[in-house]
């Protein structure tokens, strides 16, 4: 385990997403964040009313049916966009020294909303939710959370430094308009993770639900 952390925080340096003002402990923090949120939105779903969960269910149906009817192509632009549209909102964060606090935060909802997800179709569908979710859903969902924990790196990176850059009192200025085109660059980076993302849920949402009946 230490093995494979190890690698991946040489990855995230190599390619710029860890820089010597971050470390490990933000890829830790953000990754205890998705875990946290995942975890605590599929027990919330056990404390929610029936009547909650069936609206739920009704919207699940309706957005089910819509895919299964909807085209490859209308399936992928409607995952990248929705993706691509949580990365702007990272970027933005990153913008401000705020970003710093909030983008873990984030990370936290946006893994609450996941873990959400999964205890419904659990909670609701049993072991056929469960499969539901493990064969079409978590591949896209795994990959997209891969750029969003890159994007967030890079922009609690970029925003604290932009915080150091404000303070009159630092030890030394830092060049912030080539720091942001440094961080653009790995946006761009983290950016092509979540296309690879949309392609892949798109693709086993094709290969896959066809077998599934709600």
């Amino acid at each position: 385990m230490k093995r494979v952390s190890k690698n991946i925080i040489n990855f995230l340096k190599n390619y710029g997403f860890l820089s010597p003002s971050t470390n490990s402990i933000v890829l830790i923090i953000l990754t205890l964040c998705i875990v946290v949120g995942m975890t605590f939105g599929a027990i919330a779903v056990g404390n929610v009313n029936m009547e909650f969960l069936h609206k739920l269910d009704f919207l699940f149906l309706n957005d089910f049916k819509s895919r299964i009817e909807s085209s490859w192509t209308e399936i992928f632009i409607t995952s990248f966009v929705s993706a691509f549209i949580f990365a702007l909102i990272l970027e933005f964060t990153a913008l401000s020294f705020w970003g710093v606090a909030i983008i873990p935060l984030i990370i936290l909802i946006k893994s609450f909303g996941i873990g959400i997800s999964a205890g419904y179709l659990y909670f609701i569908y049993g072991l056929k939710g469960i499969a539901f979710y493990t064969l079409i859903l978590l591949p896209g969902i795994f990959i997209s959370l891969i750029g969003f924990i890159f994007i967030s790196c890079s922009a609690i990176d970029i925003s604290y430094k932009f915080l150091k850059n404000i303070f009159p009192k630092t030890d030394c200025k830092i060049s912030f308009r080539k720091e942001f085109k440094s961080h653009l660059h790995r946006f761009c980076y983290a950016i092509s993770i979540l296309l690879i993302s949309s392609l892949v849920d798109s693709g086993f949402m094709a290969a896959f639900s066809r077998f599934f009946e709600f």
